[in-house]
């Protein structure tokens, strides 16, 4: 998928907390994401595929984190991310163990949710 401004492709951070080796971003879904497109046109959803992808990428600016991904464990989706919700990305990770878990939550509602592997080139 190509996205005519690469802001479009992002949330918006409204809010950072970071406590050891977890981070709470407070993020904004903005209704002109480019995922929304097609995906589906009567009800536009955020992609797992990209909830994961935002994961990896805001801990990667937060954390030292591994290189490379190796796998993932125990992903749930298990409500449906629209635009202008506004939300809380809930990530920790451990380095001994090179394990980056995420989870997307409003108050005490769960979104999506998982862990993810890297390893050292």
């Amino acid at each position: 998928m190509q996205t005519e401004n690469y802001a479009d492709a992002w949330p918006e951070v409204l809010d950072e907390r970071r406590d050891g080796d977890s981070v709470v971003l407070d993020l904004r879904i903005p209704d002109g994401l480019a995922y929304f497109p097609g995906h589906f046109p009567s009800m536009p959803i955020l992609p797992g595929v990209v909830q994961i992808h935002w994961a990896i990428h805001l801990a990667r600016g937060r954390f030292a984190m591994a290189s490379r991904f190796q796998r993932m464990e125990v992903i749930k989706f298990k409500n449906l991310i629209r635009p202008r919700y506004v939300l809380q990305l809930h990530l920790n990770y451990q380095s001994p163990e090179r394990r980056l878990q995420f989870a997307y939550r409003s108050h005490d509602e769960a979104f999506s949710s998982g862990r993810i592997y890297f390893h050292d080139e």
